[in-house]
């Protein structure tokens, strides 16, 4: 009985009964208004109940299309400007870790985002390839090709594409700082010699 006349009373307030005390919450029949409701100008602040003609429901409904794409614009802005400087950011910070863009026709692999999805996949192989850039969309993701010039339907991010070394590069370069030690361990080893040979003829000079 009395949470019925509680009710008629006050039809904003829920009322129940648990075990130890009465419970009541508060549900307004109207929206909170916020003070950035007043600043934006927002439907909240509108008198919707002083509208009685067409004109002022039509001027009512031009001002909140209006005040909506000023604060579009706004909002736009101040994305725009967060994100620039979250950009500047991170680039500062991770500078150490960033690389060089890939240029077209570097070999390069794939990552396979797929098998993170997929259960039994641990020894599966996660990266696809050798592939060739063919380009790099804007501030973008790559384009990519097989070895045979067939260009790949989509595009990948940086961030899933890592350069790849052939073997035969490798060893090419393994190849060419082991002749260079081999050079510079003869030079040095002629240098010494023509060093003794000098000390050698400073001792045999004959006495005058």
């Amino acid at each position: 009985m009395a949470c019925r006349r509680a009710r008629q009373s006050a039809p904003g307030v829920r009322i129940g009964v648990r075990e130890g005390g009465w419970l009541a919450v508060i549900n307004p029949p109207t929206l909170a208004v916020l003070p950035v409701d007043h600043e934006l100008g927002s439907f909240l602040t509108v008198d919707w109940s002083n509208i009685r003609t067409t004109a002022e429901l039509l001027q009512a409904r031009a001002e909140q299309l209006s005040a909506k794409k000023e604060m579009m614009d706004e909002a736009i802005k101040k994305i725009r400007t967060s994100r620039n400087q979250s950009v500047r950011y991170w680039d500062k910070r991770l500078a150490h870790r960033l690389r060089k863009p890939l240029m077209p026709g570097e070999l390069v692999l794939v990552y396979n985002k797929a098998l993170e999805t997929q259960w039994g996949n641990l020894f599966k192989h996660k990266w696809n390839g050798p592939y060739r850039i063919v380009e790099q969309v804007k501030n973008g993701p790559y384009i990519v090709a097989e070895l045979d010039g067939t260009v790949l339907a989509r595009s990948f991010a940086a961030n899933h594409i890592k350069k790849f070394f052939p073997r035969g590069e490798i060893e090419q370069e393994e190849g060419e700082e082991e002749e260079d030690e081999e050079d510079e361990e003869e030079e040095g080893d002629e240098a010494q010699e023509e060093e003794e040979e000098e000390e050698e003829d400073g001792e045999e000079e004959p006495e005058d």
